[in-house]
């Protein structure tokens, strides 16, 4: 499955658990006002909010390099502000001082706390609906909504598209059945994810369509990653069910240039694939924007 996908999963879990876990710090909140004995760093200390399991969740994911990082330092700032409202409420009463500023207080905190986790929840499951939910990976929309920036960043470094299909998909489906082609599909996935580097990516076009963006200075550098990944796939045995399974992909493989669109680009790679396949598959047919191409199979 793919790296992104497992993580989102991850994050919704962890979010869920350390969530809960604020929930049972409420209770312990309660117990601690009605018996007004001992001192918990959670609930007492300047700095509590470190001290409760959220926090423990929440500042690890704060170290981590993410793109949702804007959601955690807003959650971040609204658990700060739970935990300093909660100690100013548990003084309040302490002192036997009137107390209904503070428990308003509080119960605004919780509130906007809970909006934050609320909306970046939201934004996860939105953000898992975008993969696909057999082989994991990113969708098509995902990159239509990344492309342009990627472009803008890595086309003068060197970014390449692969446009590859499955060959005889549809005979693998017919021989072995559609549960088992499933498993083939998962399968190219996963060793196709697995074999890129972290800042490359490997997308579900759909069917049996896979598109995977290389970084790589030069025609050579791309054609031996495309090449690598061909062969590798042709040498896997994959189980499904009772039977082991070989499959091969034709690829069509094409240099993304600054400022080009998407289509474009998937435009040359699929008249690349096309040639690829009548040439006898299992090859990667290279293009250039000049539309000249040569077949690569050795």
């Amino acid at each position: 499955m793919n790296r992104k996908f497992r993580e989102i999963d991850a994050t919704i879990a962890g979010l869920n658990q350390s969530t809960d876990a604020h929930f049972k710090w409420l209770v312990k909140v309660l117990r601690f006002i009605a018996s007004r004995e001992g001192d918990l760093p959670e609930i007492t200390c300047e700095d509590a909010h470190h001290y409760c399991d959220f926090g423990h969740w929440l500042n690890g994911k704060l170290l981590e390099e993410r793109g949702d990082k804007n959601f955690l330092l807003d959650i971040n700032k609204q658990h700060i502000s739970v935990h300093h409202a909660c100690r100013t409420l548990v003084s309040t009463i302490e002192h036997d001082k009137y107390a209904i500023e503070a428990f308003n207080a509080f119960e605004k905190a919780l509130l906007v706390f809970s909006e934050a986790l609320s909306s970046y929840k939201m934004h996860l499951l939105q953000l898992r609906t975008s993969y696909d939910a057999l082989t994991g990976l990113p969708l098509r929309r995902v990159l239509d909504e990344s492309f342009p920036s990627m472009n803008k960043e890595l086309s003068k470094e060197g970014l390449w598209l692969m446009l590859l299909d499955v060959d005889h998909f549809k005979k693998v489906n017919d021989d072995y059945g559609h549960l088992n082609g499933d498993i083939v599909l998962r399968a190219l996935a996963t060793q196709l994810d697995d074999n890129i580097r972290l800042s490359e990516s490997v997308y579900r076009y759909g069917g049996e369509e896979f598109i995977i963006l290389l970084q790589a200075p030069g025609e050579l550098e791309a054609i031996t990653a495309a090449e690598r990944l061909r062969r590798l796939m042709a040498a896997t045995d994959i189980t499904a069910g009772e039977y082991t399974i070989r499959v091969t992909f034709t690829s069509g493989l094409t240099r993304i240039n600054y400022g080009e669109s998407l289509r474009e680009v998937l435009e040359r790679a699929d008249i690349a694939l096309y040639k690829g396949k009548a040439s006898g598959r299992n090859c990667t047919m290279v293009i250039n924007s000049l539309l000249e191409s040569h077949k690569i199979n050795a």
